[in-house]
């Protein structure tokens, strides 16, 4: 074997998977007021921003779980035939909020939807885990695993014996943990009941070894 062959070995991607308790809430929420002028537009819009985390503190939701993502003062314009049409200012702002474990979120959406007052929207909720990291190491575990027995089946196959690891590269697989996504429109007042379930951890690895022999 020259200096620069690459010695005789397997290369085998391995992968695994676990679950993880969906156990971390983000709400998706922003707030949108239309007026003629814009100084109205954002003050009633400051007025619902205002009365919304009222909303959120009530139910319990800490200050530092809640982030103003985007601001917006701008005019508003619809096309009629092939020209622009001004209907108004358009204010608001979307907000971000986050907090572990899910007891009372079915309260917290109702609460946002009937309380939050004028042009509040409910975008999206995303449950996932919020310590997703022994679900992962049990991941690797098993994609380790699954990869030891492609090389060594491929290896017997071979006729030939396995030797020692020479490289491991990790990588994303399938985005890592899948939450389950919902919308939610600020007109539904009635409370829902959540099912969660468990969210699935995957990781992919590729295991090069040598052969002993």
């Amino acid at each position: 074997m020259s200096a620069h062959e690459e010695p005789a070995g397997i290369t085998v991607v391995g992968r695994g998977t676990a679950a993880a308790a969906v156990d971390r809430v983000t709400v998706s929420l922003a707030v949108e007021v239309v007026r003629a002028e814009p100084g109205d537009a954002w003050a009633v819009a400051s007025g619902t921003a205002t009365r919304l985390l009222a909303a959120l503190a009530d139910d319990g939701v800490d200050a530092r779980s809640v982030r103003t993502s985007d601001l917006t003062l701008g005019p508003r314009v619809e096309f009629q035939g092939n020209r622009q049409q001004l209907i108004g200012y358009q204010a608001g702002q979307r907000l971000t909020v986050m907090r572990d474990g899910l007891h009372g979120i079915e309260r917290l959406l109702t609460d946002v939807a009937a309380l939050g007052g004028e042009g509040v929207r409910i975008d999206g909720v995303s449950l996932t885990p919020g310590h997703p990291l022994d679900a992962l190491t049990q991941a690797r575990d098993a994609a380790f695993a699954d990869a030891d027995a492609k090389a060594r089946q491929l290896a017997a196959l071979a006729g030939r014996t396995l030797g020692r690891v020479r490289w491991i590269d990790e990588r994303p697989s399938g985005g890592g943990p899948r939450p389950m996504m919902m919308a939610m429109r600020a007109a539904a007042a009635e409370s829902m009941p959540v099912a969660t379930g468990d969210a699935e951890v995957s990781v992919e690895i590729t295991v090069c070894r040598e052969f002993a022999d």
